[in-house]
């Protein structure tokens, strides 16, 4: 079985923040030029600014102030790194000291573009399975950070989705092509449907138009329910997605609570913002001269249960006492 790292284990690895004293007011005490570091954020869709803020908030807590001496340069693709290969490339010849890479796409691409630069990861759900580490102990390449764990979620949501959908019959699930980590979730999804003796009527979809088709199909199916599988543009086309469901009539499941806060009905999983917060830590100790392969790798040690009210009754759906009591946060 895989060892899961928590938190407390996390800091204590990395030599907690009290190592992290201000390197601004340190240079200059010493009457010495403040040395800028370099950081390039790789993301398979635009990142929100939430995430970015929270890396930043980061960041300064580990005495790293943007402009003074800290650069970040943040690079997406636009439409997938198959179609546009050389985003990466281009980041890892920026002549960057570390790369932060959110989702499973943008770190293969920067892996593909250098075995030198370490990179963190964010939110990967198998880093594993996925060649980026031969353990979460000791990663063991360039390549450490945080794991999301997505495909063992899918049970978990499914379930939720039937919980507050109790006539539900056939579930929709929406897949994107360009993620290799939906076919892990993909494959849970489809196992715990079979299981529950519902049916799956599965579309894949990444761009804007593509979720248009896809919510288009679902209605035809008579789905009456839809799991989007996480990977990142369904939070990059969060509000979208939510106004296709709304206006198809249909409830919404999710892993990341800012797809319940544009509309969407439920969701559960880790708190994305606190990963990208989570990432300074490992910046900072790469920067610092640790070395990726000895730096294990985090997985998440708590999962919200984020419930949207508003969604919930315009929809007719009357949220369950038992699933309100659990719920982290429910959104009127």
């Amino acid at each position: 079985m895989p060892v899961t790292i928590g938190r407390r284990q996390l800091i204590a690895a990395l030599g907690g923040a009290a190592a992290a004293w201000p390197l601004v007011a340190r240079a200059q005490q010493a009457g010495l030029p403040v040395r800028q570091a370099r950081v390039g954020v790789l993301t398979a869709s635009p990142p929100t600014p939430g995430m970015l803020t929270a890396f930043r908030e980061g960041m300064r807590q580990r005495g790293y102030i943007e402009g003074q001496n800290l650069s970040l340069d943040v690079r997406w693709p636009q439409g997938s790194f198959e179609q546009n290969p050389s985003v990466a490339a281009d980041l890892a010849r920026a002549n960057v000291d570390v790369i932060v890479a959110w989702s499973t796409p943008a770190v293969i691409a920067a892996s593909r573009a250098t075995s030198a630069i370490p990179i963190v990861m964010v939110s990967v759900g198998d880093p594993i399975g996925s060649g980026f580490v031969t353990s979460l102990a000791r990663p063991g390449g360039n390549i450490t950070g945080l794991s999301a764990t997505t495909q063992d979620l899918s049970a978990k949501i499914v379930g939720l989705l039937v919980e507050l959908v109790p006539d539900l019959k056939r579930v929709g699930v929406v897949s994107n092509p360009y993620n290799p980590n939906v076919a892990f979730q993909l494959r849970e999804t489809e196992g715990t449907v079979r299981k529950m003796a519902l049916q799956s009527h599965i579309v894949e979809a990444h761009t804007a138009e593509e979720f248009d088709r896809a919510f288009a199909r679902l209605s035809a199916a008579s789905v009456n329910g839809v799991v989007l599988l996480a990977s990142s543009e369904v939070i990059e086309h969060a509000q979208r997605i939510a106004d296709l469901a709304r206006a198809a009539r249909l409830p919404t499941a999710f892993q990341r609570r800012e797809n319940v806060e544009a509309g969407g009905l439920l969701s559960y999983g880790s708190d994305i913002k606190n990963q990208f917060r989570q990432a300074s830590l490992y910046v900072d100790r790469l920067l610092k001269g640790a070395k990726a392969a000895d730096l294990p790798v985090e997985q998440p040690t708590k999962y919200e249960l984020v419930v949207n009210l508003n969604t919930a009754k315009a929809l007719g759906i009357d949220v369950p006492l038992s699933l309100m009591i659990r719920a982290d946060e429910m959104i009127e």
